[in-house]
């Protein structure tokens, strides 16, 4: 549960800042944008959908929300230079560092143009170990906020999240989440369902469908179970999850995907 609510802090926190919760007129959406042959077009969460547009060598060009009565809520675009991500513009942007080809760094901007929130990734043999995220504000050094550390099972899947919040001058254990299970099949959505954006080699290789959080004692309080649905080709169509944590009735969603 307290990792539902950091997903709602990075997600809304960060990214509504820049788009104050209204919509934007945009002109009109087809419901099936063009897209390469293996592309995601469209993504449906909760009434909302995600659409997808692609550039010419595969890469994502724009992302749009839309509403569940089919509103535009807002887009994003992509902005490349020398083939790497540089910028993903909507209302504000968020703006891309690299080490290498490894991104290093993605800083939030709101639609002022001021820097409000900067997240920092490190690497070991190419695969994520720690994303730290900080406030940040004009004139002022930036204030940590939050620490992931993940471990990595032989696959290249990860086996564990540990959460850390800053309090007091010092780093606060919050939570762990350990993914316990993956199917067999790749991981070909998870880029387009987190924010800020990153590409999907920065995910796991396969999909999960058990995971448990633990509080910082190491005790169990809520599991997350997914169930995958898969065409003919082995892409993934629907997946139905359900959620438990102690104390609280059991809740369910189902995502929709389109190629």
């Amino acid at each position: 549960m307290l990792q539902v609510m950091k997903n709602v802090r990075w997600v809304l926190g960060i990214l509504l800042l820049t788009t104050a919760c209204k919509k934007s007129p945009l002109p009109v959406i087809p419901n099936e944008p063009p897209k390469p042959a293996a592309g995601m077009t469209r993504l449906e969460k909760d009434g909302d959908s995600w659409l997808t547009y692609y550039n010419e060598d595969g890469t994502i060009r724009q992302l749009v929300r839309k509403l569940a009565d089919s509103s535009v809520f807002n887009n994003f675009d992509f902005v490349y230079a020398n083939g790497k991500l540089q910028e993903v513009n909507a209302t504000g942007k968020w703006k891309y560092y690299y080490d290498g080809d490894l991104i290093s760094a993605i800083e939030t901007f709101n639609n002022r143009g001021e820097l409000r929130y900067r997240t920092e990734f490190t690497y070991a043999n190419g695969k994520m170990l720690e994303r730290t995220g900080y406030f940040a504000n004009v004139n002022v050094p930036l204030k940590p906020d939050s620490r992931i550390l993940f471990t990595y099972t032989a696959e290249g899947n990860i086996a564990k999240k540990t959460f850390f919040d800053y309090v007091n001058d010092a780093w606060m254990k919050t939570e762990e989440l350990h993914i316990v299970a993956y199917d067999n099949h790749p991981n070909i959505s998870e880029h387009l369902e987190n924010f800020p954006y990153l590409p999907l080699n920065y995910y796991s290789v396969n999909n999960p469908v058990k995971e448990i959080y633990l509080t910082t004692q190491g005790q169990p309080y809520g599991t997350a179970e997914h169930a995958y649905a898969y065409n003919t080709a082995n892409k993934p169509v629907e997946r139905k999850s359900k959620y438990s944590y102690v104390g609280f009735p059991d809740t369910y969603s189902v995502v929709k995907f389109h190629f």
